[in-house]
């Protein structure tokens, strides 16, 4: 008995000592973060603290900053670990309000920027940590984002893929949720599909905008975007005609038409890109042209698996539809098993009526690594490939690359009246009994 109370005593003694010391110790200061400018196209400016001016390619811009471009002009912007690729479109006012980042246990960012006219691209290919916050304001209200891929105007928000919490200026400060595929008008009543050239043209801008500023990870996002739209295509043709065949074709189809768009999309950015540039990005293109059929295929596999389990199919009609549309891209059977054995994850973790995009999102954030000085690298164990670093002693060995948790967004400001609005925040319902046997490739209606 004593021998218990002793052992109880040095217990509560030690852990008295910790919790003093816990709160004994310092708080950890935030680090500055800061955005290059990896691309200026036509007119742009700038203004902070020191002055302002023309912005020019390789510029370090600082928290307190203000951006404006002209006609038919754009910037982009590489956040690095504060949330990588960031586009000011044309005829746009953006603001750099916060701009730092805390590493603890997690690499804990704070961003904060605010669109005040025009538009801004945001392709965040590291999904931040849960403490992050990463705001992007506008006259209509506030966009929060982790890892997505968006344009977000100042009258209207579109979301690639990821998900997007949208709090109106007006409306009792009820949350909004957009989802990858979808878009929202503040002022009207509901979230909505978004058209398929709206997103493919997003798509585009990300591409380029990820080519420009963070060049090493241009194939993990096209292959992300890729499967994206072509899971969102084969759900549409899956539900219209009620079978995995058609889901596959849908994939495939979309698929081939996307990495043939991006591709060449990396290639315009690549033609007008500086000589120091424009080496690296020509490599990409390189790489990308020499695998397009297997980053085809795991697209189009994981794209019609992913389309037929969301539009209530079975995992084995979804892994036939898997394998249906990577044949329908390529004759090699080698390439084919890959990109069938690559889609399964996916197959397994999708739900009816879920989003597709959130399954091709399902990606963890990396851990924390040594943090960038300013100007000098992507982030925590953000690895940029052979040849590829960004700056003065990033040199990244292979093996460092990141997994991609994209949201993108197009967010502008509104000076409109907003309505209260329910967004798709339905949580998923219990899993359906089985039903009925069907026909061989047939999808039970929802």
């Amino acid at each position: 008995m004593k021998f218990f109370s002793l052992n109880r005593y040095a217990s509560l003694v030690g852990a008295l000592s910790a919790a003093l010391w816990f709160f004994a110790a310092p708080t950890q200061a935030a680090t500055p973060g800061a955005a290059e400018v990896k691309k200026v196209v036509g007119t742009a400016n700038y203004t902070d603290a020191t002055g302002g001016g023309p912005i020019k390619e390789g510029q370090i811009l600082m928290a307190g900053a203000t951006i404006t471009t002209g006609a038919g002009s754009y910037v982009d912007l590489d956040l690095k670990v504060n949330g990588n690729a960031l586009r000011v479109e044309a005829d746009s006012t953006l603001a750099i309000n916060k701009l730092e980042f805390t590493k603890a246990i997690d690499v804990v960012v704070n961003t904060e920027v605010q669109v005040t006219k025009g538009a801004v691209v945001a392709n965040v290919i590291n999904k931040l940590s849960k403490a992050s916050k990463y705001e992007i304001k506008t006259p209509a209200g506030v966009a929060g984002i982790r890892g997505t891929a968006l344009r977000a105007s100042t009258i209207r928000i579109t979301c690639l893929i990821g998900t997007i919490s949208f709090v109106p200026t007006l409306g009792g400060g009820a949350a909004v949720v957009i989802t990858g595929g979808n878009a929202f008008a503040p002022g009207t009543p509901a979230v909505v599909k978004a058209p398929a050239a709206e997103t493919s043209g997003l798509a585009k801008a990300a591409t380029q905008l990820t080519a420009n500023a963070v060049t090493a990870q241009v194939t993990q996002v096209i292959q992300q975007f890729t499967a994206a739209l072509a899971a969102d295509a084969a759900v549409e043709a899956a539900k219209a005609g009620g079978n995995s065949a058609a889901a596959a074709t849908a994939a495939a189809n979309s698929a081939k038409a996307v990495v043939a768009e991006l591709v060449q999309a990396v290639r315009e950015v690549a033609a007008q890109s500086s000589p120091q540039v424009q080496v690296n990005i020509q490599l990409v293109v390189t790489t990308l042209t020499r695998n397009s059929e297997s980053l085809t295929a795991n697209a189009a596999a994981a794209g019609a698996g992913i389309g037929v389990k969301v539009a209530g199919g079975t995992d084995a009609q979804a892994q036939a539809a898997s394998s249906s549309a990577a044949t329908a891209v390529t004759s090699n059977q080698a390439v084919v098993n890959q990109a069938v054995n690559q889609a399964k994850p996916s197959i397994t973790v999708a739900q009816p009526n879920q989003n597709p995009t959130v399954v091709v999102d399902n990606r963890p954030p990396l851990p924390p690594g040594p943090a960038p000085a300013p100007g000098q690298g992507q982030g925590p164990g953000r690895g940029q490939g052979p040849g590829q670093g960004q700056g003065p002693g990033q040199g990244q060995g292979p093996g460092q690359g990141q997994g991609s948790g994209n949201v993108i967004i197009f967010v502008a400001p509104n000076t409109g009246n907003v309505s209260p609005i329910k967004g798709n925040t339905t949580p998923p319902g219990p899993t359906s009994p089985p039903g009925p046997t069907l026909p061989p490739g047939s999808i039970p209606p929802p």
